[in-house]
């Protein structure tokens, strides 16, 4: 399946969904009795696994929904890219991504979700061994979406993303808008700012925008002529101004899982929650 990273209106976006299948289909409930359901198109914001047990039938859930709406798309949250990374769902796994899963990111209910069971981390290499029959355990449609994940989508007055575009770049937001667009995650190229927390933990395998520098959320660089939609932080409500809407309240631990409807590029958002 290949994933769009450009939208048309209206635009349903969904919050961060950790595996709550159940959670998801309360508010698909509810946003099919709206108009603009026939015509929109949805945008996943990340973070589809980890956190519940469910893990498996949501993916599938949402490989449905996005085939039943074409144009409809999902972007990479942190839990995704550990996930790919760890297990190599897009190449060789990475030795600091393999170490960063065991010790972060509630794997073990996506263990539980398709292996039945949680992992096993000794002796020595059996970490490994579990990650690569997790790889094996998940469906080849779930390893070919996971990997394939684009890391931002755009419509023509708002961009969707899992963090947020940063100010410790030395680097435009229309230029880290492409770069995101290409998955360019490069010092040379996005040029950290000396003596800023990004120059100096500067990942190369972890990008900002995704999810490393949890500050983007609320205080993203502004983007002029789009809002950035985004999830990445759990809130009590969701969050609005002119540079951002943040829609994470749920963070896979409570209701309600959030949407926000944007009929276009200057719409006010309407917010739709999965327990009202």
């Amino acid at each position: 399946m290949q994933l769009p990273a450009r939208v048309d209106y209206p635009v349903i976006a969904i919050g961060d969904l950790h595996g709550r299948v159940e959670w998801l289909d309360k508010l698909v409930a509810k946003l099919r009795t709206r108009p603009e359901w026939p015509t929109a198109k949805l945008v996943f914001l990340g973070d589809l696994v980890d956190r519940h047990p469910t893990v498996k039938d949501l993916v599938s859930r949402v490989i449905e929904l996005i085939a039943e709406k074409p144009g409809s798309t999902c972007v990479m949250g942190n839990h995704d890219l550990a996930l790919v990374k760890a297990t190599g769902l897009d190449g060789p796994p990475s030795e600091s991504w393999v170490r960063r899963y065991a010790t972060n990111y509630d794997h073990n209910w996506t263990f539980r979700s398709y292996l039945g069971r949680t992992a096993d981390y000794m002796p020595q290499g059996k970490w490994e061994q579990e990650l690569a029959e997790l790889r094996a355990a998940m469906p080849e449609d779930h390893r070919a979406f996971l990997a394939k994940l684009p890391w931002v989508a755009e419509a023509e007055g708002h961009i969707f993303l899992h963090n947020g575009l940063s100010p410790e770049l030395d680097c435009p937001a229309p230029v880290q808008l492409a770069c995101a667009h290409n998955k360019i995650w490069d010092r040379a190229v996005v040029n950290p700012r000396f003596g800023t927390d990004t120059d100096r933990m500067f990942n190369p395998e972890y990008p900002v925008w995704i999810g490393a520098d949890k500050r983007l959320s609320e205080r993203p660089l502004p983007l002029p002529g789009k809002v950035q939609v985004s999830g990445h932080i759990k809130l009590d409500a969701p969050d609005a101004n002119r540079v951002r809407i943040r829609i994470d309240t749920s963070g896979g631990v409570r209701e309600p899982l959030t949407a926000c409807i944007l009929t276009g590029p200057g719409a006010e958002p309407v917010f739709v929650f999965s327990n009202e």
